[in-house]
């Protein structure tokens, strides 16, 4: 787990460290795959218009939305230049040249997460989190959530940490605290993940 700080993914930094009482604030973390994985590879130094996607999407997209293209290894932004609508297979972008080279079925692609996001792209599996704890730094709290190897197999693009008296075990409830890119890719019944926020205020 990295630190989660406040590099542009810390949306409301509430959470309030104490030696001697847990962290409530984070209440609840889900996941999301994203926009999904690519259905074609990408070369480096090649120009691309067009992401082709392995699935329709099923969160639609806006013009001019800035998005993040990952393999876990390397991390390159894009932006769209139109509407990607429900069902569409294939996001169009401005012209990019790719830093880096990645595989097809394994590479994902995500909103790239922004302070003003009130709520979590494509937001698909949420589980409770624990209470929470304070950690070393002044002003530092941890937070964790365990996401076991029965979830549907993907590549789980976006954490969203989720707060507030309307925060509940389902999906679109409560205030959103945070998001981060942590990159996943299991093996349905194999393995397992534990998604942390480390915050400091």
């Amino acid at each position: 787990m990295g630190l989660w700080t406040n590099a542009g993914l810390t949306l409301v930094a509430t959470a309030v460290q104490s030696n001697s009482a847990s962290n409530t604030a984070i209440s609840y973390v889900s996941i999301s795959p994203g926009c999904g994985t690519l259905s074609a590879a990408i070369t480096a130094s090649n120009v691309y218009t067009a992401l082709a996607l392995d699935a329709p999407l099923v969160v639609a997209l806006s013009s001019g939305q800035t998005l993040t293209v990952t393999d876990g290894s390397n991390s390159e932004t894009v932006v769209t230049s139109g509407i990607a609508s429900i069902g569409a297979t294939s996001i169009p972008i401005n012209s990019w040249t790719a830093a880096h080279s990645y595989l097809a079925h394994t590479t994902g692609v995500c909103p790239t997460p922004l302070a003003t996001d009130l709520t979590l792209y494509n937001e698909t599996v949420r589980v409770a989190a624990n209470a929470g704890a304070a950690g070393a730094s002044a002003g530092e709290s941890l937070n964790a959530a365990y996401f076991d190897g029965t979830q549907a197999t993907a590549v789980y693009m976006l954490v969203g940490y989720w707060g507030g008296s309307s925060a509940t075990s389902t999906l679109a409830t409560g205030t959103l605290m945070g998001e981060d890119i942590q990159y996943w890719n299991h093996t349905l019944n194999n393995d397992s993940n534990m998604y942390q926020a480390d915050s400091q205020i």
